[in-house]
């Protein structure tokens, strides 16, 4: 039986922007794995239409920069900055196997994903994403509206995380939001 592609790929980032004129990418990683890219050759790229799409790595640098990591990735069949201004804000997928082995078992904060939030009894939103924080995991979320709501992972506005309805409870919201 053939595996589901979520079983079978996990996000590792999002294409921030081109760089130079060679085509290289800005890659901003979803986890926290600084020689990441030195495992991988092969990624898959979500395209507008969500099919996932190989790539193959010609080079990477690193660069940490106040506690951010960037990668910046030159793809085989990528030769200019028009090409790579194609890909601006696709995702970067990589094969779960291959990222579990190199990061070991798969951050609890990934598992967030696509959990609606919730206050009251109202869903205000879906989380969209996870950013990586010294101080504490930053829940991008997409609201309702269409809006970014940032919801820092701490007590303070997080009550309760639901894994069987995959609901985060929050409180507090309004001291984040636009008064």
């Amino acid at each position: 039986m053939l595996e589901s592609v979520e079983d079978q790929y996990i996000k590792v980032g999002q294409i921030a922007r081109s760089h130079g004129v060679q085509g290289e990418v800005l890659i901003i990683p979803e986890l926290y794995a600084p020689t990441l890219f030195d495992v991988l050759d092969l990624v898959r790229i979500e395209d507008a239409r969500g099919d996932l799409l190989p790539a193959r790595i010609e080079s990477v640098r690193v660069q940490e920069k106040n506690n951010r990591l960037s990668f910046f990735v030159k793809f085989e069949h990528i030769t200019d900055r028009t090409q790579a201004d194609t890909l601006k804000q696709f995702a970067v997928f990589a094969e779960r196997e291959t990222v579990s082995q190199f990061v070991g078992e798969e951050d609890d904060s990934e598992s967030l994903l696509s959990y609606s939030v919730i206050v009251g009894d109202n869903q205000i939103g879906t989380v969209a994403g996870i950013i990586d924080n010294p101080a504490h995991p930053i829940l991008d979320v997409r609201t309702t509206e269409q809006d970014q709501l940032l919801i820092p992972c701490v007590e303070e506005y997080i009550v309760d995380v639901d894994e069987d309805k995959q609901q985060i409870q929050c409180k507090n919201l309004d001291q984040l939001t636009k008064l």
